[in-house]
Formats: structure tokens, sequence, C-alpha cells
């Protein structure tokens, strides 16, 4: 079953800066998101090309409008719009550059195209995705995030009206899960990447890590050390994922209450619902197990040890990173 996603966020001008950077890919570096193949960001394409940064564009579009701003006003909407992975598995090019400028004439035709500031197509992580950024500003030419998208019943609405322009196009589509419904929060797809990739090598890295305590053979424990060493980042990020997770069971132990009337589309779909959230629940369960087995091979190594091989791999995989760069006619921006 493949879902329409739809999420918005606020921003102020103090955030602008950082996004932008983010989006468009300017940076030499994405800690934050370990998803993002720097060697695939050439591929990422705009539907429209913002003419200056950010800032200035936003500062342009008041001017020129009129409105008024205060030093905590929200001056920009911050979009990201997809769909499920599976669907886009097997597709071609321009089925996904048609996805996405249907996607952005619904953004064009609600908020006002003038308003945008950019729509990038991302190609560069596990799904494609569009990040699309205006300038809340109403017809009547106000600056106002709350007229604009209304809040949290507004939200909802548009999560609606987005999945009834996409599914005229795509109608096998179904209509993204409110998180409000679900009381779920998304957790991000690097950590079931981080996890099935380190247990995907589980069996060598137990094994290395027991090579590791031998004192006998400095040959096995030096082979040993170099196996782990291309695992460590992955390994010493284990411990804080654990916790993130962690903390996200803790917050959805609550029974989960389907809020009836929320959105007009969910209404008498109360099994449908029941069965994506025991699916996801799954996958958390699913998720835990792995890190919990994970962490206790990880817990085995000497102390320091792994922070001293994820220093060196870092380090290892920067230099390789901008070497292919180079390589391909990458420019480190």
């Amino acid at each position: 079953m493949s879902y329409a996603i739809m999420r918005i966020s606020k921003c102020k001008m103090g955030a602008v800066g950082r996004l932008e950077k983010h989006h468009e890919r300017l940076k030499d570096e994405y800690k934050s998101n370990p998803d993002i193949d720097i060697s695939r960001i050439r591929y990422d394409y705009h539907v429209k090309y913002p003419t200056d940064s950010y800032r200035n564009m936003i500062l342009k579009r008041i001017q020129t409008v009129g409105c008024r701003m205060r030093k905590d006003s929200v001056v920009m909407q911050d979009c990201i719009c997809t769909a499920s992975p599976d669907f886009f598995k097997g597709m071609s090019q321009a089925g996904i550059e048609a996805f996405f400028k249907r996607a952005y004439e619904f953004f064009a035709d609600k908020f006002g195209e003038d308003n945008i500031l950019s729509a990038v197509v991302h190609l560069d992580e596990h799904s494609p995705h569009m990040h699309i950024c205006f300038v809340p500003i109403t017809d009547k030419g106000k600056l106002s995030s709350k007229t604009i998208i209304g809040g949290p019943q507004g939200l909802v609405k548009l999560q609606d009206d987005f999945y009834g322009h996409m599914v005229k196009y795509y109608p096998s589509i179904q209509r993204g899960i409110p998180k409000r419904i679900t009381h779920r929060e998304h957790l991000p797809t690097y950590l079931f990447k981080n996890a099935d990739l380190l247990m995907s090598h589980y069996e060598e890295i137990s094994q290395a890590i027991s090579d590791i305590g031998m004192i006998k053979s400095k040959e096995k424990k030096s082979q040993a050390i170099e196996l782990i060493s291309r695992y460590a980042p992955e390994m010493a990020k284990m411990k804080e994922q654990i916790k993130s997770v962690n903390d996200h069971v803790e917050r959805l132990q609550r029974r989960i209450e389907i809020q009836a009337g929320v959105s007009q589309y969910w209404q008498g779909k109360t099994e449908e619902l029941e069965k994506a959230v025991k699916e996801r629940e799954g996958q958390i369960d699913e998720l835990q197990a792995k890190q919990q087995k994970l962490q206790k091979q990880i817990s085995l190594l000497p102390p320091g040890l792994l922070e001293e091989l994820e220093e060196k791999e870092r380090a290892r995989r920067k230099t390789e990173n901008l070497l292919k760069r180079k390589g391909k006619g990458g420019i480190a921006r």
C-alpha cells in the first residue's frame, strides 16, 4: 500500500539559513542525516530554482507585498512531500518528475507561486522527495502562518487536500495517516538502516570482538580491529540510537485513541488505521530487538577503542568522499 505523504513546519528567520544549506545541499557533510549519499547529489533537481538566498528572497517578497514583519514572525513554511518508498520502485525518471510536478502544482495553486522560494527534489536519499519552501502571505497581503495553515485542524485539512489533488492522477495512492490519529512521531529511516547494516554483518562483527580479546594472536587481533574499524561510526551511534527509540516507544505506550471527526477521509476507517498502527509497532519492536542484540556485543569492546576507531574511520570516509566528488567533476559546496 502506497501513501501520499506531506509534512509542513514553521520557520522563523533564524532557522532559514540552516534549512537552505540543507535543502540546497550547500554543506560538505551531513552528519544529521547519514542517509544522504554525497555522490548522488548531482542527480537532485529543482522544479523551481531559488534566484537568491532564501533570506534575501523572503525580505524582497515581504517588501514587494508590503507586509508587516515582527522579529518573531514566521517568515517561511518548510514543506516536504513524497510517497511511500514502494511507490517509486521501478518508476522511470520521467515518472518521478511527473509526480513532483503534480505535487508542485498543488502548492503553487494553494499558496501562490510568487510566494514559493524553492522546490528541490532530492534523489540522493533512500526515497525521492521534494522540499518546498514558501513565504506564508495571505491573499490580503498579510504575513500570517496561522491564517495560511490554520493550526492543527487546518494542517489535517491541508493533508486531505494534498491527497485529494494527488489521487486524481494516481488512483492507487492512499491518504497518509495523520499523527493526531496514530499519536506517532516520525522515526528516521536511518535508525532502521543503521541497525540493518550492522545486523547483516553480525556474525563477523561478533567474531571480531571476540578475537580482539585474544592476547596470543597479534595477527588475528589486528585483523579483527581492522574489520571493526569499517563499522565503527555505525556502532558508536548505537547506544544513542537505542535511547532515541526507547524514548519514542515510551511516548507510544499509552492507548491509541482513534479521534473520530479529525479528518473526513478517515471517518469509518478504524480497522484500516489499527492495522497500519500494528504494522508500525511491529517494525519498532523488530528494530529494538536488533539494537539490543548489537549493543550487547558492542559493550564487550575494550574501553576507548570504539571511539578511537570511529574517529579514524570518519576521517577516512570524509577524505574518500571528497576524492570521489572531485573525480566525478563535482564541486565541494
